[in-house]
């Protein structure tokens, strides 16, 4: 017999805050690009094209003793048919040592958290420390996270201007986040004159479900930086090419971004080469350069990995266990 503790989304809003996630996973880039850790190959199948799909990511973090999944559900007519996010999953932690399940949490709350934070890291190590101003295209839960995430490591940030396809979504996440950010502006522009702030902004993250670019390389400003977040499977896309090229390109996992990310659309056309992009580890590790000068445009593609999932459940898990939250499980 074992034990496993169960952990949902409140109890997971008890025990992780944004700050300590963007340190898990800068561990886990470090792991990743110091071959401490590894990938699975992604399974992705769709039930319905556009409507229905899953996905299962998996991985490894010898340095940390651990091992695990993340298995994701998509259905687009949930939050109509059933008043329930599209998304939902769950994410197993497992011990490397022993062969057993040490935890299984709620995956959303962990996916939030962790590409949040993943966005923060990629604003923190190569956008201009200077940087005042940001554009979040895509208002969702992620566009929540990726606000929370940049507001963690940039401290100067003056304003943070949301868009959506749906105007009513943008104006409802200004309205929710204004109190919790009130000594930045928060505001939203309609999606048909994204050029204008896309052309005035330092930050751009781009995290919506699209298959096809829409952030065209003659808005971008040199200096400008760009969190690449919503395509991490091989036919979305939020990027025009012809800009992924005119970047320094950082990425999670050079392999899977090349194949499945933003950055593999460039890579397909012969726009970029595998040498043209690095791993943000090898940054964080101080093996390779991040930005080298302030007209630099610099894009981070964040594919997602299984190994941030696993090591901040991992987090949750030991904290939860401190005090004594979740349901303790015996198999």
């Amino acid at each position: 017999m074992y034990h496993m503790r169960v952990l949902n989304c409140h109890d997971l809003g008890k025990v992780l805050s944004m700050p300590e996630v963007v340190d898990c996973v800068e561990d886990a880039y470090r792991l990743f690009s110091a071959r401490e850790a590894g990938l699975w190959p992604v399974i992705f199948h769709e039930f319905e094209p556009g409507v229905r799909d899953m996905d299962i990511k998996s991985g490894y973090l010898e340095g940390a003793g651990l091992f695990g999944l993340k298995i994701v559900g998509y259905s687009a007519d949930n939050p109509v048919k059933l008043n329930a996010p599209a998304l939902s999953g769950l994410v197993m932690v497992m011990s490397i040592e022993t062969g057993q399940p040490l935890g299984l949490v709620d995956g959303m709350t962990v996916t939030n958290l962790r590409t949040g934070a993943a966005g923060a890291i990629g604003a923190k190590w190569l956008a201009r420390k200077n940087s005042r101003k940001v554009l979040i295209l895509g208002a969702g839960a992620q566009g929540r996270a990726q606000c929370e995430g940049l507001m963690a490591v940039m401290p100067d940030l003056e304003s943070v201007t949301f868009s959506s396809r749906h105007t009513e979504t943008a104006r409802a996440c200004v309205e929710e986040l204004t109190p919790r950010y009130g000594s930045v502006k928060l505001d939203h522009v309609d999606w048909e004159n994204i050029a204008e702030p896309a052309s005035n902004s330092d930050i751009i993250v781009t995290c919506t479900p699209a298959r096809k670019g829409f952030l065209r390389k003659e808005w971008i400003q040199p200096g400008t930086h760009i969190n690449a977040i919503g395509a991490d499977m091989t036919l979305k896309q939020e990027i025009d090419p012809q800009l992924v090229a005119a970047a320094s390109l950082f990425v999670d996992s050079q392999e899977q971004t090349l194949h499945h990310g933003e950055c593999h659309h460039a890579y397909e056309q012969g726009l970029i080469s595998e040498e043209d992009v690095t791993e943000i580890g090898s940054v964080i590790l101080g093996q390779a350069d991040g930005r080298n000068s302030s007209e630099e445009i610099t894009m981070f593609d964040a594919t997602g990995m299984a190994l941030q999932d696993i090591i901040t459940a991992n987090l949750a898990l030991n904290r939860a266990a401190k005090k004594g939250l979740g349901s303790v499980v015996t198999m």
